[in-house]
């Protein structure tokens, strides 16, 4: 049996070790590093593992800025995501940025072994308890001709987060109030969101608070 070479990313050390004694338990599999966010992608270059398993909760500024950076520095790696984040919009995210696995965290450990061996073949992988709701928001992304969404959606998008309304983005970005319907509505359509408060949950996920938003005149 092919070893297959992991790293391990985590801002939390204790979760570092604990997840490298745990996998050493499985034949097949062999931890050559682990990190922090600051330094993944320095580690990863310089290890070039088969498979990154980055802990979603802890890492910085975003796991999915991470995960952005980690395929750009090493596109051959699999990479698997662990995490407590149930929602599909979320985890379409973290796969349409380059995730391989998304694994809960109160998953049997049979599960993080077939996420990382699917990933190492190249494959997704998601826990089952999720995999029926996020397949049906990829199909939707897949028939939309994009996972992402565009630069226009995005600005909007954080502005509804922030509580501007319709008439005040408008203003902002100086496009027509029907426009920001438009990209709200395809924006919540792409990310299988509903509400305001899927929309901060989201925008909190994935870090866009951090991101200054020009303020309504």
């Amino acid at each position: 049996m092919k070893t297959t070479n992991l790293l391990v990313i985590s801002d939390e050390t204790i979760a570092r070790a604990g997840l490298k004694l745990f996998l050493a338990t499985e034949a097949g599999l062999e931890v050559k590093g682990e990190a922090s966010s600051e330094d993944a992608i320095e580690k990863a270059s310089n290890l070039r593992p088969d498979v990154v398993i980055v802990f979603a909760e802890v890492t910085k500024p975003s796991c999915a800025q991470l995960i952005t950076a980690l395929r750009k520095a090493l596109p051959p790696a699999g990479i698997v995501v662990l995490g407590r984040e149930t929602h599909h919009a979320y985890v379409g995210l973290l796969l349409a940025v380059g995730a391989h696995g998304y694994v809960l965290l109160h998953a049997t450990p049979r599960e993080l072994f077939r996420a990382i061996r699917a990933a190492a073949r190249g494959r997704r992988y998601v826990d089952p308890e999720l995999s029926d709701a996020l397949y049906a928001l990829l199909a939707r992304q897949a028939e939309s001709g994009t996972k992402v969404l565009s630069r226009r959606e995005e600005e909007v998008l954080k502005m509804v987060a922030y509580g501007y309304t319709p008439k005040e983005i408008a203003s902002s970005l100086n496009i027509s109030r029907k426009s920001i319907e438009t990209y709200r509505a395809r924006s919540l359509e792409k990310l299988g969101l509903r509400t305001r408060s899927d929309v901060v949950r989201y925008a909190l996920q994935m870090g866009m608070f951090k991101v200054d938003i020009k303020q309504a005149s």
